[in-house]
């Protein structure tokens, strides 16, 4: 059964940005002005959180490096980064773990400290990639939380591991392929004489979105699969990935238990902005997977 959560009027503690077209934003990620990211955490207290490194067996990805926060033999919970990004934009997350969880956030195939320094454009080798952190402890399956394309991995992940994994948050997450649509500027950008010039994240980043409608139609045929607890929160003023993306979901996610909250004046980064009501959500999503279980 499917049910929808009424909207709260969540004002973000940031300038809003206006409606950017695809253009402008590639633009903006060339010029280096990358995601409005507002962590919290200091340096300091981002280098004392654990990191490691584990091997993995997905195509092209040897190594994934990874943050880890909490306590191993609780439940566990991977927070998936969207494109681009890296662990270190959920460290506020992990510095503030509930008793009896343990948080991981990985560095996705492509981005900071994981192999391979190329682009990994398939989502089915993103999700092998995180395949070996699935862990079932006493009963208790991982959860998934996957911002913005994050929100895609997180989604093949579960389609793929589905005995190892007991839910998913999805925060401005990219999922109707329909809605996917290059433009002219994202193709110069992955010219050899253009992508040489580009950062390892911005380059790897375009590869990605060029990639993601033929990965999300691969997934279409498959949502009905989803039969776990499914929270998505999206904002109303998302400019890069457009809230008819949950409306797609409750559409396709026919044999899920979905609740969607919507939150109002509130744009693609709520990840940052609006913790208090992702760690809400969060915490909800666990009570939710407690019951079925």
């Amino acid at each position: 059964m499917m049910t929808k959560r009424h909207e709260q009027n969540v004002r973000p503690r940031m300038r809003m940005l206006p409606p950017l077209s695809a253009v402008k934003v590639f633009v903006s990620s060339m010029n280096g002005r990358n995601a409005p990211v507002t962590i919290s955490a200091s340096k300091e207290q981002i280098a004392g959180i654990k990191r490691q490194s584990k091997r993995s067996d997905s195509p092209g990805a040897a190594l994934v490096s990874f943050l880890q926060a909490g306590i191993p033999p609780g439940r566990r919970v991977i927070f998936v980064h969207g494109t681009p990004g890296n662990a270190r934009g959920w460290a506020d997350y992990l510095l503030a773990v509930p008793e009896g969880h343990e948080y991981i956030a990985l560095d996705r195939p492509g981005y900071g400290l994981s192999e391979p320094q190329h682009a990994v454009v398939s989502l089915e080798h993103q999700a092998q990639a995180i395949s070996p952190f699935l862990k079932t402890n006493r009963g208790r399956k991982t959860i998934l939380v996957g911002h913005s394309s994050g929100g895609s991995v997180a989604m093949q992940t579960a389609l793929d591991y589905p005995d190892r994994v007991g839910g998913m948050l999805l925060l401005a997450g990219a999922f109707d392929p329909e809605l996917e649509e290059a433009v002219w500027l994202q193709f110069i950008g992955r010219l050899k004489p253009v992508s040489k010039l580009l950062p390892r994240a911005i380059n790897n980043a375009n590869q990605e979105l060029l990639s993601l409608k033929c990965g999300l139609l691969a997934q279409a045929d498959r949502l009905h699969e989803i039969s776990m607890p499914v929270e998505v929160v999206h904002g109303d003023r998302d400019p890069l990935v457009p809230i008819a993306n949950v409306s797609y979901l409750q559409r396709t996610l026919i044999n899920a238990p979905l609740e969607t909250l919507v939150l109002k004046n509130v744009d693609h980064f709520l990840p940052w902005h609006s913790k208090p009501s992702v760690a809400s959500s969060l915490q909800r999503l666990i009570d939710r997977v407690r019951l079925v279980e």
